[in-house]
This record gives structure tokens, C-alpha cells and sequence, in this order.
């Protein structure tokens, strides 16, 4: 009976998730009246289960705070008439410790669960409890998750508490004596270390029992219609980026490379498949759209004012489809969905929507200045991702990327200011492939990573015109992780595993950026517009106070994230603007206070 009981939770919404459920008494100030005795759960692979479910309930709870954090303090994001004083406060960097923005403790019991789930596995596993598959998948998804967190925190606050110990008190945390504080740069090796150790398991949750090819005890299962591959963390993409933070770019790129290829070394795909040639590449052959129904890309019809541009055709389709579909399994690598019914409810609705929701935050003027001075190949002055990640709204400009679950397809007017249906994009293909050239310009590639951000590798190593026998070009001939193939046709009918790559910029069909930016081997122009190309892709996401604190701390420069954040207010008129430049150029500055 109790198993049974314990089954029907993956029938559940995942948005249900057993929040607090499993998570030691000392941990919280308050016990949820439907909290298990540590001693009566962790039984059997069930209960495993249900504590990892319930710990993504408790992570889900930090959306808006990631989203914020990220996009406010940096450049891309700016506060509305409607905002409050905290909000303001995030904008110029004067952050006061009452500022309910700036508490830690949000972060820190989700991560406090991670080490008690992860004690419990231990113990699991030394008890026979779990298999050493199913303890390798959970551990190790858990880890990565507080990984992720960890390395989140540090980027906010600069110095924090780093703990594994499950049975601390959130107060304890205060007490240095017991919980000496570290830096970022004293962090991120250990991050490393842990994302490194060969005895993680990196893939998806298996689908069955190596042994006896059973599939009930299984994490890898849809729910609601969601696959939950893509509602955990992706474990590779988080070993990539902590490599890329810790410096090693070839260890990262190798990472980033098995994404890349996830599609032709999976079983069930073949060459014939579109996954064995698309899977996490963003690829050109999406964007015309001439052989799929959907396509990920920028694509027009006959005229300007025909830009494909709906819930499954083109670029928004990756913000407003909720059906994994060919094209969007392709670009998805991580996006939690948010329950009509249960809670945590879907908070981008109320800080962006100016219908049924309060509106407190906007699209900073220099975001969108960066989307309108760029061309596109069709001779169009903007770059149209701009026209779809922020919408005109009853004449006031939203920021509609995390809206287009609420929002009706055609009038952009909410469906129902009731029923506010919504998803949490944590991580993309088009995020990897950017990081991905980060890694390869920082490792001495900066044609291929040129290639990545630009063109792809099938025409930035080839001449132009294409030549008719593609023999001895679209190849890199580079060691690996940059082995790259991407030859089409000829007389052989070559089809390289990469031909159908195209770079962030082709799939937006912008210009190509100069080649003489790989010609010169220009590390620092090509990193440059790598950043600004982050910016017009993944603007909103969350990527962007932490892009900006990795390149500023990896040249010890900190004028690449002072002056970004400096030129924002400038353009807004904000009279902060010269104080905040000067705080943000001393790297101390950057950093907001913690304390509990």
C-alpha cells in the first residue's frame, strides 16, 4: 500500500512537488505539518524519488530571484514607474540589508535540503537501500543541483558560507567560527571538483534497470504532458559552465562538444533522423524552415511585415510552445513548468505583465538600442529576436519571453488573468553554443568560436562560393573537442555530422561579423561580441550578471561589467549613474550584503 501511495506522486503535477516533504527538521525554522520523520522515509527508491521531486518544488520558489538578480544588476533590465523602493534599490547597487531581494535564506534551505538528500543517499546506498545506478543518478543530480546554486550565490554576494553538512540550522550559517565564509575564487574549484569526480553520473535519469530492464523505478517519465529529462538539471551543461568559471576551457568545451553530439552518440536516432543532425546545435537548416513544420529561427515570408513569428513557427516558439516538439527538443535543456492549480505560481507574470500582473520591470533603453543598430542579411536595420522577446502593450513596452504561456498568440492580451500558465527557462541550446565559443576563444580557437557566434562551421571553413565538391573543406581539422565535420555533398553525398549548424547570429539571420576578427586572432573582439551576442539572445534568461562577473574576473578588468551596467542608467537619465560606475569598478563593489 505504501508503495503505491508513493507511485501516485509521479501522477501528480510536478508542480505539486512535496515541498519541504523530506528535508530534516533542524533545517527549517518551521516543520510542514506533512513533513516525514527522517527515520520513517528514505526507505526504499520511492522515497529517493519523492525527496528529489520535492527539493525541485523548494528550487522552483527562486525563479523570480534568479531572473532578477541576474538581468536588474546587470544591463539588460530596468525598473518601471510601478517598482518599488527594493527594486530601485537593485537597479543602482544600493542594496540595503532589509531589502527582501538581497536574503539569503531563499537560497540557502533549498541547498540545505541538497545536503540532507544527499546524506540520506549515502546512507541509502552503505544500507543496500539503492542500487549504486539509482544512488550514482540521484546523488549526483542533487550535487549538480547545488552546484548550480552555490555558484549562483557566490556571483550575488561575493563571500558566503560553504557547507555540506545536512544538519545545520539556517542561523548556524551566521556563526564563522563554525562556517568560515569563502570567496568566489575560493569556490568555484570545489564546484569543479565535485562536477569533475569521474564517479558522476552526467546523463539523463536511466530509463530502465540495467539489470532487469524494468522502468518503475524511474525518474525519465512524462508527467502532465512534460518529459522530466528536460525538468532536472542538465548535468553536462553545468560541468561545462563551472569549468568555464574555473578556467578550463578545453575541459569545457570538451563538455559542451558532448551536447553538441548528444544526438548522433543516443540510441534510437540514425542519420536519417532530424535529432542525429539538430539535436543541441543551432542549426541553419531550422531556421529556413523549409523542412519542418516548426524551425527555431528568424524566418520572413515575402515581405518585412511577414516574420514568422507565433506559438509553433520561428524564434518564439522556444518561449511559447509547451509541447516538446521535433524542433523544440532540439533547443530545450532544462525548463520546469508552473501548475495553474498548485503553487509556486509563475512569478514572471506579475513583475512584466501590465495586465493582471503589476509590471514593476522593462527591457532597459540600451537592450533594446543593441537589438535596433544591428542588420540583417536581408537588409532589414534591427535584429527582429528584439521585436519578439519584448512586445508593445497597450502602449507600454513588456517583456513578453516569459509571458507567451499568458499571453493569447495573435492579441498578446492575457488568455485568463485567472489561469496563469507559465514555464521556468533555465538553460538552452543557443546558451551551450554560446558558452561554447566563450570556452574556445579562451583555448585559442577563435576561428571555431567565430564560427559558433557567426556563421557555422560548414561556411566559415569553406570558401564562398560553396565549392561543388566539398572534399577538403567544412571540416576544422582541429583536435578534439573541435574535430568538427560539417561537409554537404559532392560526389560522395558527404552529410558531416555538423552540416546543419549555423551560428546564433545566421539563425537570427544577421550579418557575419568581420573575419578579421579570426584572422587577427582577436581573443578580445571575438569575447566582446560574444557578450553582446549573449545579450540579444539570451536577454531576460538570467544569464547575464553572471556572464558579465565571468569575463570582468577572468581579465581583470572590471570595467567589462561597470561600464555596461553605467551606460544602462546613463541612457535612462538616472542621476546613480557616475556613483555606480564607481562602486562597480572596484570588484569589491560588485557584491551584495549577506546576511540572514
Amino acid at each position: 500500500m505504501r508503495k503505491n501511495k508513493i507511485k501516485l506522486i509521479y501522477k501528480a503535477s510536478l508542480l505539486c512537488l512535496l515541498i519541504s516533504t523530506f528535508s530534516c527538521k533542524k533545517i527549517f525554522d518551521v516543520k510542514p505539518v506533512d513533513a516525514v520523520d527522517a527515520t520513517n522515509a528514505y526507505q526504499n527508491i520511492y522515497d529517493a524519488n519523492a525527496a528529489v521531486i520535492g527539493i525541485y518544488g523548494q528550487f522552483m520558489s527562486l525563479a523570480d530571484r534568479y531572473v532578477v538578480l541576474n538581468e536588474l544588476r546587470a544591463d539588460l533590465m530596468s525598473p518601471t514607474a510601478n517598482a518599488d523602493v527594493y527594486l530601485n534599490q537593485l537597479n543602482t547597487h544600493t542594496e540595503t540589508t532589509d531589502n527582501p531581494w538581497t536574503d539569503p535564506k531563499p537560497w540557502y534551505k533549498v541547498i540545505l535540503a541538497c545536503n540532507d538528500a544527499m546524506y540520506h543517499f549515502n546512507d541509502m546506498l552503505a544500507t543496500g537501500k539503492l542500487k549504486p545506478i539509482d544512488y550514482q543518478a540521484r546523488y549526483s543530480d542533487i550535487g549538480a543541483l547545488r552546484c548550480w546554486l552555490y555558484l549562483q550565490v557566490a556571483t550575488q554576494y561575493g563571500t558566503i558560507p560553504y557547507v555540506t553538512d545536512p544538519l545545520s540550522n539556517l542561523t548556524d550559517l551566521n556563526d564563522a567560527t563554525k562556517f568560515p565564509r569563502i570567496t568566489l575564487d575560493q569556490l568555484i574549484p570545489k564546484l569543479a571538483a565535485f562536477m569533475n569526480d569521474p564517479a558522476r553520473y552526467l546523463d539523463f535519469y536511466p530509463t530502465s534497470d540495467p539489470i532487469t530492464g524494468s522502468t518503475s523505478t524511474s525518474l525519465n517519465l512524462s508527467v502532465d504532458a512534460t518529459a522530466t529529462n528536460i525538468v532536472f538539471i542538465n548535468k553536462y551543461a553545468v560541468k561545462a559552465d563551472i569549468n568555464l568559471w574555473a578556467g578550463n576551457y578545453n575541459l569545457a568545451s570538451s563538455t559542451y562538444r558532448i551536447l553538441t553530439d548528444y544526438g548522433t552518440a543516443a540510441s534510437g536516432f540514425n542519420n536519417a533522423s532530424e535529432n542525429y543532425y539538430e539535436q543541441y546545435k543551432v542549426t541553419s537548416y531550422q531556421n529556413n524552415g523549409s523542412s519542418q513544420s516548426g524551425g527555431l529561427g528568424i524566418a520572413y515570408g515575402s515581405s518585412e511585415t511577414s516574420l514568422t513569428d507565433n506559438q509553433t513557427n520561428g524564434w518564439r516558439q522556444i518561449f511559447s510552445n509547451p509541447t516538446v516538439v521535433t524542433d523544440l527538443s532540439m533547443e530545450l535543456l532544462w525548463r520546469i513548468p508552473f501548475n495553474t492549480t498548485f503553487g509556486p505560481t509563475d512569478p514572471f507574470i506579475d513583475l512584466f505583465a501590465n495586465v493582471g500582473g503589476s509590471y514593476k520591470l522593462t527591457a532597459s533603453q540600451v537592450m533594446l538600442d543593441n537589438w535596433n543598430t544591428q542588420v540583417q542579411t536581408n537588409g532589414y536595420p534591427y535584429d527582429a529576436r528584439g521585436k519578439i522577446a519584448v512586445r508593445t502593450i497597450n502602449g507600454q513596452v513588456v517583456i513578453a519571453k516569459p509571458l507567451y504561456y499568458y499571453l493569447n498568440n495573435t492579441t498578446f492580451q492575457p488568455v485568463s488573468t485567472i489561469q496563469k500558465p507559465g514555464y521556468w527557462l533555465l538553460y538552452r541550446t543557443a546558451a551551450m553554443q554560446n558558452h561554447f565559443a566563450e570556452a574556445a576563444v579562451n583555448d585559442n580557437q577563435v576561428k571555431f568560436a567565430y564560427a559558433l557566434i557567426t556563421q557555422g562551421v560548414k561556411l566559415v571553413y569553406a570558401p564562398n562560393p560553396y565549392p561543388s565538391d566539398p572534399t577538403n573543406v567544412s571540416q576544422t581539422f582541429l583536435p578534439p573537442p573541435y574535430d568538427v565535420d560539417a561537409r554537404l555533398g559532392g560526389p560522395q553525398n558527404w552529410h558531416g555530422t555538423w552540416y546543419r549548424e549555423g551560428g546564433t547570429r545566421s539563425r537570427a539571420l544577421l550579418t557575419p561579423l568581420p573575419a578579421s576578427i579570426y584572422l587577427n586572432n582577436d581573443k578580445i573582439t571575438m569575447e566582446n561580441e560574444i557578450l553582446q551576442e549573449d545579450a540579444r539572445e539570451l536577454s531576460f534568461e538570467g544569464y547575464r550578471w553572471g556572464d558579465l562577473v565571468r569575463v570582468a574576473r577572468r581579465r581583470g578588468d572590471a570595467s567589462v561589467l561597470a561600464q555596461k551596467v553605467y551606460q544602462k542608467l546613463l541612457r535612462e537619465g538616472n542621476p546613480a549613474a557616475p556613483a555606480v560606475l564607481a562602486k562597480l569598478s572596484d570588484p569589491n563593489g560588485w557584491y551584495m550584503p549577506f546576511k540572514f
